[in-house]
This record gives structure tokens, C-alpha cells and sequence, in this order.
């Protein structure tokens, strides 16, 4: 019994993509337990906390890493949801997207690539299927507020107070973009990131139990 217990633990820490036998182009939601069991391995087998982890350092390596995740060993925090998608011909997975559960829904709230343009535009069509969907919503700001406005259209929260509900904190209300840009899309607000600097965010998606949601 104490073999076939080291055996099964075994199994599950050195789980990778491939194990899960996924048909391609397919996005698979990784288990939470398998993540945590893989984060915990040290005995330098990959596992699929380090391909998650591999695609998230790519993503944000031009920002100097992720804030909650500098290795493998991070995975998965507090982070609810995974779901990743292998798109070409090699056994590993290609885009990732990560959310966290609140009250309000599934945050969005990080994501990862392989850097391959197909991988990029996979990751975003499925941002936008999800925001379009109940109970997802995200806070967006610069190249992917952009991105999601003016090639997908996606659903947004238009009112102060719908907002700070979401977010369970205050924000600067702006409204219209203050360069004049998206017309339509009046959600914008300014509010401090991490306690430091001030950043201008649309929340974007359809959270539960709110009202004020358009889509221009």
C-alpha cells in the first residue's frame, strides 16, 4: 500500500500536458490539484507547472515577469481557473489563460504564450469569447484594452458604481477616454495599482449581478 501511494504521488507531481492527452486546438482546463502537486516537485522532471510557468515568463517578460509568479514553484496561488491550448505539432502547450473566482465571477487576471503569433491570437480570441460570456470580466488597460475594443467589441461596465461594486474598492471616474478615443466605450477610471502608481482601466466583460453592462 506504501509503494502504490509513493507511486501515485509520483504520477501526479510529474504530470505534464501531454498526460492529459488533449485532442490539439482544444483548450483543456488544468486541475488545481494537479498544479499544486506539480508546483511542489524539485526533482527536476518537467512538469506542467513549468510548462504553464514557461508560457506566463514569456508573456510577461517585457514587463520584468509576472508580480505573483517568478517560478514555477508559485503555481497556483490564488488562482482559480486555468485553462491552456496546444495549437501545433510539438507535445506542449501554446497560450494559457488564468482567471480567479470572485464574487462578482471569474476575474481575468493573467495568461501566458509561446511568443508564436498563432499562439498570441489564440489567447485573445478566447479573452473575448470569455468576456462576452456571463460572469467573466476582467480590468484592461494600453495594448490589450485596445485590442479587445477594436477588434472584438467586447461588452463593457458604464457606470461608476457598477464598477467600484465589482472591484470592492474606489476609483478616479473619467468616463469617455480622455483622448478621445473608443467612442462608446465611457467606462474608463484611474486607480492605483499595488499601492504606487496611478494606471487608467476600462473593466471590461459581463460580471454577475451587475446592470450596468454595454456593448456598443
Amino acid at each position: 500500500m506504501k509503494l502504490l501511494l509513493e507511486n501515485w504521488r509520483k504520477y501526479i507531481n510529474e504530470k505534464k500536458w501531454e498526460d492529459y492527452e488533449a485532442p490539439k486546438n482544444t483548450w483543456l482546463n488544468i486541475p488545481l490539484e494537479d498544479l499544486r502537486a506539480a508546483a511542489q516537485e524539485a526533482n527536476g522532471e518537467i512538469t506542467i507547472a513549468d510548462e504553464l510557468y514557461g508560457l506566463i515568463d514569456i508573456a510577461y517578460k517585457n514587463i520584468g515577469g509576472h508580480f505573483d509568479f517568478r517560478s514555477a514553484q508559485d503555481l497556483p496561488s490564488d488562482y482559480t481557473d486555468w485553462i491552456a491550448i496546444d495549437l501545433d505539432d510539438d507535445p506542449d502547450p501554446d497560450a494559457l489563460r488564468v482567471s480567479k473566482d470572485k464574487a462578482s465571477g471569474q476575474k481575468l487576471s493573467a495568461m501566458g504564450h509561446d511568443g508564436t503569433r498563432h499562439a498570441i491570437d489564440s489567447y485573445l480570441a478566447k479573452t473575448a469569447d470569455l468576456l462576452d460570456s456571463s460572469g467573466y470580466y476582467g480590468e484592461m488597460s494600453k495594448a490589450i484594452a485596445h485590442i479587445m475594443i477594436t477588434r472584438h467589441g467586447v461588452p463593457f461596465v458604464d457606470n461608476q458604481e457598477d464598477v467600484e461594486k465589482v472591484l470592492g474598492k474606489k476609483v478616479q471616474w473619467l468616463g469617455e477616454h480622455p483622448q478621445g478615443k473608443y467612442p462608446g466605450y465611457d467606462g474608463w477610471y484611474v486607480r492605483k495599482i499595488g499601492g504606487e502608481h496611478e494606471d487608467m482601466k476600462i473593466l471590461v466583460g459581463r460580471p454577475i449581478g451587475i446592470q450596468g453592462v454595454s456593448q456598443p
